[in-house]
């Protein structure tokens, strides 16, 4: 060959070299570029849920002057409805501030109040103590291809007024719809009348209203119905209430008494939030204080969850009618915006007016109206779409409405919408690393210390059939693992759960016993099977299992009593759930055992020879070479083995969805489940409404994960790397 002829090769190869380069460059920028979008992308989509609230003053309505009792927009969020003491119920449109359809009830009204649960029915009292309902509806037609709404009130039971008493003040007046029941309560002095509607659904009476007047032992100036009306809140100004008891219908009696003020405040402002689980109260020392019931040893209790700091003294409250969301407005007039579950005070804004009459959230939240003496109605846009986000409510102990304590809690719904939501990542992140763990310390054992027999130990060639056939295992789709473990193993091992447990005993005696015998076994023999051991203990492994459910069940009589179940619940107070993180490790160890023991096995076996020779030269045994020479060396390759089987397991989806029963508790108990950011996002999502906060959550929470296999990851580079460093020399 001439010197052109090996330039030529030299060049075409260093073209190669150039070219295989730049594309695994090129590749490596592609991969980064792809991770950096993805990453942008969830954050893109999450970072609307922490954006802060705020007020703007909204369209100015100058309408006729008049006492105004009650004002409210529409669902649509389009339409306005004025109650005033005259009688009179003016439509008007929120857009434009044009006053619409007017009616004269005919009668002065002394209070007004919406029916919490029955969307536009109003309870009216007039000046003689008489109730009545009337009903705003919104018909919509569309002329010309233009949608027209012609808003009307009608009465809701056919112009009937019942007799109920005058109460004292619009605070001393309450009204609750719930199933069905419509409940009417007055405060006149001492005396509360508490009148019952029946088969309100029906739009008509079908029975004359049940009512019962009973006498309290002070003076009140609040009257606040609980939910579903099974109690009644009476409240004094200086701070002391009392609980009526309305379990039995119309049979009230006081269920406790106490104070809902400290010290010497005065309360200043009243309102129940959404469900009436929780009164807001507000003083004259500018604190807002939630109450609600909450269980203990002797019985319910009054109790102040959480407090908010005003500037001033609490003018009114006005509750969100669909959260746990509420206003404040207080003396100097300034409005703040607050959330009871996350705690936080979301905005503020000064009011042109200090003083108002009468005050309402939009049904959508989008909007605040107020309404002046002068009869003037100055509106506000409200921006607060994720109010019950926060950091703390994320990851902090929560105390929810109902709770006898703050836990953490995932619970996107409720089959009542009186309860709010409830969205702690950190149950998903417990049960996150929870199933990571239990799948570890099943598969790392196994996969390490096979590796590294079947890459220092065994023969040649049986390493060529176990090593594939190990890493085929890989190929095996999850959701039939997942299947297999929630149909056949999770049964299996809830019926032999004795016998399972046994295994962890028998096995290793049995393995034990059998190195025992061939230690004993002449050297001329046993030199003729090196290599192959590991299948001649395959038989002592099947007789193993077989012996541990042979004993099974007299194991569970003798030892457990007749139940294995309940003697860990009784003896070491731990419950039994069939999918469980037993079931869980066994089953996602199972998958996670070939990747691991793949690139264990591939660091193992890549050991130099001329270490391995040189210290059997020198002495050594194999198993001391293989300590402290090829566990060494190959150490890197190990670690980083194990870490990509913890990412993983830590992104395992249907395994951990199957066979978990996806429940969202903390507990380290291996016979509890869990449930994973990955199970809960593929659950969730397909559910949740585009845009909602549901729907962002879940993008947090695949963010979250993604960050947790990024930060993993990096750990293990960096460990790796400096383990190379280390032992990269030897």
């Amino acid at each position: 060959m001439t010197q052109g002829s090996l330039t030529a090769v030299r060049r075409g190869r260093r073209l190669a070299n150039t070219l295989t380069t730049r594309i695994v460059q090129l590749g490596g920028a592609g991969v980064i570029a792809a991770i950096t979008l993805i990453f942008l992308y969830l954050l893109w989509v999450v970072a609307p849920i922490f954006r802060s609230a705020s007020i703007e003053p909204g369209p100015r309505i100058t309408l006729p002057a008049a006492e105004i009792l009650l004002v409210e927009a529409n669902e649509s969020d389009d339409y306005g409805l004025r109650l005033d003491g005259s009688g009179r119920g003016l439509f008007f449109d929120l857009a434009t501030g044009t006053a619409g359809t007017e009616r004269d009830l005919g009668r002065a009204l002394v209070a007004a109040r919406p029916v919490a649960g029955h969307n536009g029915l109003y309870a009216l009292i007039d000046t003689n103590g008489a109730l009545g309902f009337v009903q705003a509806i919104y018909p919509i037609s569309f002329q010309s291809g233009a949608r027209v709404v012609t808003p009307r009130l009608d009465d809701a039971f056919e112009d009937d007024w019942i007799e109920v008493g005058r109460p004292d003040s619009a605070e001393a007046y309450d009204v609750h719809y719930a199933g069905q029941q419509l409940l009417v309560a007055t405060l006149s002095g001492r005396t509360v009348t508490v009148s019952q509607f029946r088969d309100v659904e029906a739009g008509l009476y079908l029975e004359e209203p049940r009512q019962a007047e009973f006498t309290v032992g002070r003076d009140y100036d609040y009257l606040v119905f609980g939910p579903r009306g099974l109690w009644l809140y009476l409240i004094s100004a200086s701070g002391d209430f009392e609980l009526l008891d309305l379990a039995r219908p119309l049979e009230p009696r006081s269920r406790y008494s106490g104070r809902v003020a400290r010290g010497d405040a005065r309360v200043s402002a009243v309102a129940p939030l959404l469900g009436r689980y929780s009164l807001i109260v507000g003083d004259d020392r500018g604190r807002v204080t939630q109450w609600f019931l909450v269980r203990e040893e002797s019985g319910y209790e009054l109790t102040p969850i959480r407090t908010f700091q005003t500037r001033a003294a609490a003018a009114r409250i006005v509750p969100e009618q669909r959260r746990k969301g509420f206003a404040v407005v207080d003396a100097e007039g300034t409005v703040t915006l607050y959330h009871a579950t996350s705690g936080r005070q979301l905005a503020e804004h000064r009011m042109e007016s200090g003083a108002i009459a009468a005050a309402s959230i939009a049904p959508r939240a989008g909007r605040l109206l107020t309404a002046l003496p002068d009869g003037v109605l100055q509106t506000y846009l409200l921006h607060n779409e994720h109010p019950e986000i926060s950091w703390s409510a994320l990851w902090s102990k929560v105390w929810y409405e109902g709770y006898p304590e703050p836990v953490y809690s995932w619970q996107s719904s409720s089959a009542d919408n009186d309860f709010e939501p409830k969205f702690s990542l950190t149950p998903l992140l417990f049960g996150t690393l929870k199933g990571a763990f239990y799948a570890l310390l099943f598969a790392v054992p196994v996969a390490v210390m096979g590796a590294l027999y079947t890459a220092y130990f065994m023969a040649p060639a049986m390493r060529r059939i176990v090593k594939p056939g190990i890493e085929i295992m890989a190929a095996l789709p999850t959701v039939i693992l997942g299947f297999l473990a929630g149909l056949w193993l999770a049964p299996l091992v809830e019926a032999n759960l004795a016998a399972v447990l046994s295994i962890l005993f028998v096995m290793p005696l049995g393995i034990l016993g059998t190195a025992w015998v061939w230690s004993r076994i002449p050297d001329s023999i046993s030199s003729r099977y090196d290599g192959w051991q590991g299948l001649l203990l395959l038989p002592v492994i099947v007789a193993t299992v077989w012996i541990a459910f042979a004993i099974g069940p007299w194991i569970e009589i003798r030892v457990f009593g007749g139940s294995t179940q309940g003697w860990i619940l009784e003896n070491l107070g731990l419950s039994y759930d069939q999918r469980n993180s037993l079931v869980v490790g066994l089953t996602m160890g199972l998958a996670v055992i070939p990747t691991i023991f793949s690139i264990a096995e591939d660091a193992v076996y890549g050991v130099p020879t001329h270490l391995i020779n040189g210290s059997l030269a020198l002495g050594a045994t194999r198993w001391q070479t293989l300590v402290r020479v090829v566990l060494l060396t190959a150490s890197p390759g190990i670690f980083s083995a194990v870490m990509i089987g913890l990412g993983r397991a830590v992104g395992e989806t249907m395994i951990v969805l199957m066979a978990t029963g996806n429940t969202p508790i903390m507990d380290l108990n291996i016979f509890e489940g869990m449930r994973t950011f990955a199970a809960n996002i593929a659950v969730e999502l397909p559910e949740s409404a585009v845009d909602s906060t549901h729907y962002r959550i879940l993008f947090l929470a695949a963010m979250v994960l993604f960050l947790i296999t990024f930060v993993f990851n990096t750990l293990a580079e960096v460990v790796r790397q400096r383990l190379r460093t280390r032992y990269g020399n030897l």
